[in-house]
Protein backbone atom coordinates (compact mmCIF):
# COMPACT_ATOMS: atom_id res chain seq x y z
CA UNK A 1 0.00 0.00 0.00
CA UNK A 2 1.34 3.48 -1.15
CA UNK A 3 -0.55 6.67 0.46
CA UNK A 4 1.13 9.76 -0.77
CA UNK A 5 -0.11 13.78 0.42
CA UNK A 6 0.76 15.72 -1.86
CA UNK A 7 -1.19 19.21 -2.00
CA UNK A 8 -0.99 21.03 1.17
CA UNK A 9 -2.09 24.66 1.48
CA UNK A 10 -3.99 27.26 3.30
CA UNK A 11 -6.59 29.40 1.80
CA UNK A 12 -8.75 32.36 2.70
CA UNK A 13 -12.15 31.73 1.60
CA UNK A 14 -13.97 35.38 0.26
CA UNK A 15 -17.32 36.31 1.55
CA UNK A 16 -19.99 36.59 -0.93
CA UNK A 17 -22.00 38.86 1.59
CA UNK A 18 -20.98 42.16 2.73
CA UNK A 19 -20.60 43.33 6.65
CA UNK A 20 -23.82 45.24 5.49
CA UNK A 21 -26.01 42.35 3.61
CA UNK A 22 -25.13 40.71 6.82
CA UNK A 23 -25.93 43.11 9.02
CA UNK A 24 -29.23 43.62 6.83
CA UNK A 25 -30.17 40.34 7.21
CA UNK A 26 -29.44 39.66 10.54
CA UNK A 27 -32.09 42.95 11.21
CA UNK A 28 -34.82 40.89 9.48
CA UNK A 29 -34.36 37.97 11.40
CA UNK A 30 -33.76 39.85 14.94
CA UNK A 31 -37.47 38.61 16.30
CA UNK A 32 -36.22 34.72 15.90
CA UNK A 33 -33.43 35.12 17.54
CA UNK A 34 -34.56 34.25 21.00
CA UNK A 35 -36.78 31.15 20.12
CA UNK A 36 -40.48 30.59 19.28
CA UNK A 37 -41.20 29.96 23.08
CA UNK A 38 -40.19 33.32 24.29
CA UNK A 39 -41.76 34.60 21.11
CA UNK A 40 -45.06 33.19 21.91
CA UNK A 41 -44.90 33.76 25.32
CA UNK A 42 -43.63 37.30 26.03
CA UNK A 43 -44.36 39.07 22.32
CA UNK A 44 -41.65 41.41 22.02
CA UNK A 45 -42.36 43.96 19.91
CA UNK A 46 -39.44 44.43 16.60
CA UNK A 47 -37.92 47.89 18.22
CA UNK A 48 -37.42 46.12 21.95
CA UNK A 49 -34.96 43.90 20.31
CA UNK A 50 -31.48 45.31 19.14
CA UNK A 51 -28.41 44.34 17.43
CA UNK A 52 -26.19 45.22 20.10
CA UNK A 53 -22.79 44.34 18.35
CA UNK A 54 -20.80 42.43 15.32
CA UNK A 55 -18.14 40.45 14.63
CA UNK A 56 -16.42 38.94 12.01
CA UNK A 57 -15.11 35.58 12.57
CA UNK A 58 -12.71 33.56 10.06
CA UNK A 59 -13.14 29.64 11.13
CA UNK A 60 -11.10 27.08 9.41
CA UNK A 61 -12.39 23.67 7.97
CA UNK A 62 -10.49 21.02 6.00
CA UNK A 63 -11.23 20.81 2.88
CA UNK A 64 -10.01 16.93 1.59
CA UNK A 65 -9.93 15.24 -1.68
CA UNK A 66 -8.80 11.93 -1.83
CA UNK A 67 -8.81 8.82 -4.66
CA UNK A 68 -8.03 4.93 -4.40
CA UNK A 69 -6.59 3.64 -7.30
CA UNK A 70 -6.79 -0.51 -6.74
CA UNK A 71 -5.76 -2.98 -9.43
CA UNK A 72 -5.63 -7.29 -8.34
CA UNK A 73 -6.45 -10.41 -9.79
CA UNK A 74 -8.02 -12.94 -7.89
CA UNK A 75 -8.80 -16.81 -9.14
CA UNK A 76 -12.69 -18.06 -9.03
CA UNK A 77 -14.91 -20.91 -9.76
CA UNK A 78 -17.68 -19.84 -12.06
CA UNK A 79 -20.50 -22.17 -12.13
CA UNK A 80 -22.55 -22.32 -15.66
CA UNK A 81 -26.21 -23.41 -15.52
CA UNK A 82 -27.57 -26.42 -17.90
CA UNK A 83 -31.26 -26.29 -19.41
CA UNK A 84 -31.34 -29.66 -20.97
CA UNK A 85 -31.23 -32.51 -18.21
CA UNK A 86 -29.90 -34.91 -20.51
CA UNK A 87 -26.61 -33.26 -20.75
CA UNK A 88 -23.98 -35.19 -18.49
CA UNK A 89 -20.68 -33.13 -20.23
CA UNK A 90 -19.77 -30.00 -21.84
CA UNK A 91 -16.72 -29.50 -24.00
CA UNK A 92 -14.73 -26.00 -23.83
CA UNK A 93 -11.42 -25.50 -25.90
CA UNK A 94 -11.11 -29.54 -26.43
CA UNK A 95 -11.74 -29.53 -22.61
CA UNK A 96 -14.40 -32.26 -21.21
CA UNK A 97 -16.88 -30.28 -18.38
CA UNK A 98 -18.40 -32.78 -16.18
CA UNK A 99 -22.38 -31.67 -15.54
CA UNK A 100 -23.42 -32.16 -11.79
CA UNK A 101 -27.21 -32.63 -10.99
CA UNK A 102 -28.94 -29.89 -9.02
CA UNK A 103 -32.13 -27.77 -10.10
CA UNK A 104 -30.73 -26.80 -12.51
CA UNK A 105 -27.67 -29.04 -13.35
CA UNK A 106 -24.48 -26.67 -14.17
CA UNK A 107 -20.40 -27.80 -14.77
CA UNK A 108 -17.73 -25.31 -12.93
CA UNK A 109 -15.65 -23.04 -14.86
CA UNK A 110 -12.41 -21.95 -13.33
CA UNK A 111 -10.84 -18.36 -14.30
CA UNK A 112 -8.85 -15.09 -12.66
CA UNK A 113 -10.78 -12.15 -12.79
CA UNK A 114 -8.46 -9.08 -13.09
CA UNK A 115 -10.23 -6.49 -11.02
CA UNK A 116 -9.25 -2.25 -10.94
CA UNK A 117 -11.06 -0.11 -8.50
CA UNK A 118 -11.05 3.68 -8.49
CA UNK A 119 -12.95 5.48 -5.71
CA UNK A 120 -12.91 9.24 -5.39
CA UNK A 121 -14.09 10.73 -1.65
CA UNK A 122 -14.56 14.34 -0.95
CA UNK A 123 -15.04 15.93 2.64
CA UNK A 124 -15.27 18.68 4.28
CA UNK A 125 -14.65 18.91 8.05
CA UNK A 126 -15.15 21.69 10.97
CA UNK A 127 -11.32 22.59 12.14
CA UNK A 128 -12.52 22.81 15.53
CA UNK A 129 -15.36 20.24 16.45
CA UNK A 130 -13.75 17.68 13.88
CA UNK A 131 -17.56 17.30 12.61
CA UNK A 132 -18.16 16.52 8.50
CA UNK A 133 -19.96 19.63 7.34
CA UNK A 134 -22.50 19.94 4.63
CA UNK A 135 -21.77 22.88 2.77
CA UNK A 136 -20.89 22.62 -0.70
CA UNK A 137 -20.64 26.19 -1.33
CA UNK A 138 -17.86 26.82 0.77
CA UNK A 139 -15.22 24.80 -1.65
CA UNK A 140 -16.97 26.35 -4.19
CA UNK A 141 -16.61 29.85 -3.12
CA UNK A 142 -13.75 32.54 -4.21
CA UNK A 143 -10.70 32.16 -2.22
CA UNK A 144 -7.11 33.01 -2.23
CA UNK A 145 -3.85 31.17 -1.05
CA UNK A 146 -2.40 32.18 2.10
CA UNK A 147 1.23 32.09 2.31
CA UNK A 148 2.27 33.76 5.74
CA UNK A 149 -0.18 32.29 8.70
CA UNK A 150 1.37 34.30 11.37
CA UNK A 151 0.35 37.51 8.96
CA UNK A 152 -3.21 36.79 8.21
CA UNK A 153 -5.15 38.93 10.58
CA UNK A 154 -8.21 40.73 8.93
CA UNK A 155 -8.72 43.69 9.92
CA UNK A 156 -11.44 43.60 13.19
CA UNK A 157 -12.03 39.99 12.31
CA UNK A 158 -11.52 37.04 14.96
CA UNK A 159 -9.31 34.22 13.52
CA UNK A 160 -10.26 30.90 14.66
CA UNK A 161 -7.32 28.66 15.53
CA UNK A 162 -7.82 25.04 14.55
CA UNK A 163 -7.81 22.26 17.00
CA UNK A 164 -8.31 19.50 14.56
CA UNK A 165 -5.08 18.79 13.11
CA UNK A 166 -4.26 17.39 9.33
CA UNK A 167 -3.35 13.81 10.85
CA UNK A 168 -6.63 13.16 12.39
CA UNK A 169 -8.46 14.22 8.72
CA UNK A 170 -6.35 12.43 6.46
CA UNK A 171 -5.96 9.05 9.27
CA UNK A 172 -10.25 9.06 8.85
CA UNK A 173 -10.08 9.79 5.06
CA UNK A 174 -7.82 6.87 5.03
CA UNK A 175 -10.12 4.52 6.94
CA UNK A 176 -12.89 5.32 4.62
CA UNK A 177 -11.06 4.30 1.63
CA UNK A 178 -9.45 1.26 2.72
CA UNK A 179 -12.69 -1.23 2.28
CA UNK A 180 -11.88 -5.30 2.81
CA UNK A 181 -10.94 -7.52 -0.37
CA UNK A 182 -10.10 -10.80 -1.30
CA UNK A 183 -7.28 -11.06 -4.21
CA UNK A 184 -4.37 -13.63 -5.18
CA UNK A 185 -2.40 -11.03 -6.64
CA UNK A 186 -2.10 -7.26 -5.65
CA UNK A 187 -0.56 -5.29 -8.90
CA UNK A 188 -1.44 -1.98 -7.86
CA UNK A 189 -2.56 -0.45 -4.52
CA UNK A 190 -2.66 3.52 -3.29
CA UNK A 191 -4.03 5.94 -1.89
CA UNK A 192 -3.48 9.59 -2.96
CA UNK A 193 -4.33 13.00 -1.12
CA UNK A 194 -4.45 15.44 -3.59
CA UNK A 195 -6.04 17.95 -1.65
CA UNK A 196 -5.42 18.50 1.74
CA UNK A 197 -6.87 22.11 2.49
CA UNK A 198 -7.01 24.48 5.26
CA UNK A 199 -9.90 26.99 4.62
CA UNK A 200 -10.55 29.91 6.42
CA UNK A 201 -14.19 30.73 6.27
CA UNK A 202 -16.23 33.78 6.80
CA UNK A 203 -18.56 33.88 9.81
CA UNK A 204 -20.33 36.97 10.56
CA UNK A 205 -21.80 36.81 14.61
CA UNK A 206 -24.52 38.74 15.47
CA UNK A 207 -25.20 39.72 19.34
CA UNK A 208 -28.80 40.86 19.92
CA UNK A 209 -30.42 42.24 23.26
CA UNK A 210 -34.41 42.58 24.54
CA UNK A 211 -33.36 45.25 27.38
CA UNK A 212 -37.23 45.08 28.59
CA UNK A 213 -36.29 41.26 29.56
CA UNK A 214 -32.97 41.58 30.09
CA UNK A 215 -32.52 38.57 27.85
CA UNK A 216 -29.53 38.08 25.64
CA UNK A 217 -29.23 36.26 22.13
CA UNK A 218 -26.33 35.19 19.55
CA UNK A 219 -26.67 33.70 15.73
CA UNK A 220 -24.12 33.78 13.07
CA UNK A 221 -24.59 34.34 9.68
CA UNK A 222 -22.74 32.16 7.03
CA UNK A 223 -20.78 35.14 4.87
CA UNK A 224 -20.87 31.95 1.97
CA UNK A 225 -24.08 30.45 1.87
CA UNK A 226 -25.99 33.21 3.88
CA UNK A 227 -27.62 30.48 6.36
CA UNK A 228 -28.38 31.96 10.13
CA UNK A 229 -27.98 29.64 13.10
CA UNK A 230 -28.00 29.85 16.81
CA UNK A 231 -24.48 30.10 18.09
CA UNK A 232 -23.42 29.93 21.60
CA UNK A 233 -20.16 32.07 20.56
CA UNK A 234 -19.50 34.03 23.71
CA UNK A 235 -19.22 37.99 23.14
CA UNK A 236 -17.71 38.33 26.43
CA UNK A 237 -14.53 35.82 26.01
CA UNK A 238 -11.44 37.48 26.11
CA UNK A 239 -9.39 37.65 22.90
CA UNK A 240 -6.24 36.44 24.60
CA UNK A 241 -7.78 32.79 24.98
CA UNK A 242 -8.78 32.61 21.16
CA UNK A 243 -5.63 33.56 19.80
CA UNK A 244 -3.07 31.35 19.72
CA UNK A 245 0.08 31.07 17.45
CA UNK A 246 0.50 28.15 15.03
CA UNK A 247 2.32 27.22 12.05
CA UNK A 248 2.34 25.44 8.83
CA UNK A 249 4.37 22.56 10.73
CA UNK A 250 2.04 22.12 13.45
CA UNK A 251 -0.50 22.30 11.26
CA UNK A 252 0.25 19.67 9.01
CA UNK A 253 1.53 17.71 11.64
CA UNK A 254 2.16 14.88 9.32
CA UNK A 255 4.50 11.90 9.16
CA UNK A 256 5.38 7.97 8.88
CA UNK A 257 3.59 7.55 12.46
CA UNK A 258 0.67 9.13 10.71
CA UNK A 259 0.45 5.66 8.49
CA UNK A 260 1.25 3.36 11.49
CA UNK A 261 -1.70 4.40 13.93
CA UNK A 262 -4.12 3.72 10.51
CA UNK A 263 -2.96 0.01 10.28
CA UNK A 264 -0.50 -0.50 12.71
CA UNK A 265 2.14 -3.42 11.40
CA UNK A 266 1.16 -2.71 7.89
CA UNK A 267 3.37 -2.83 4.92
CA UNK A 268 2.45 0.83 4.15
CA UNK A 269 4.85 3.57 1.87
CA UNK A 270 3.82 7.15 2.96
CA UNK A 271 5.31 10.26 1.17
CA UNK A 272 4.60 13.24 2.02
CA UNK A 273 4.58 16.28 -0.18
CA UNK A 274 6.49 19.49 0.59
CA UNK A 275 4.70 22.37 2.88
CA UNK A 276 5.72 25.55 1.49
CA UNK A 277 6.93 27.30 4.80
CA UNK A 278 5.76 30.17 6.52
CA UNK A 279 7.83 33.33 5.28
CA UNK A 280 7.67 35.08 8.83
CA UNK A 281 7.61 33.44 12.26
CA UNK A 282 5.58 36.96 13.72
CA UNK A 283 3.07 35.61 16.23
CA UNK A 284 -0.38 34.99 14.83
CA UNK A 285 -2.63 38.21 15.69
CA UNK A 286 -6.03 37.50 14.27
CA UNK A 287 -7.91 40.00 15.21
Amino acid sequence: MEITVSEQKVFHVRPVLSPEQARERAWDHKMAAFGMFSRLLLRPKGEEIKIASMQTRFDPAWHVIAHKRLVFHRTREYRVPVADATVRRVTIDGNDRPVTPGSPPAFTLRGVEHCEEDVRAETLVDGVKGAEMRAPAIPQAPHEEILDLAAFAPPDAVVVPPEVKASTVVQRVIHQLMTAYEADQIEEEAIEIEQLHMLYCPVYVFQYVWEAKGKEAVVELDGVSGEIRASDWDFHRPMQQIRRMFTREMLFDLGAETAGLVVPGAGIVFKIGKIVTDHTRRPHKPG
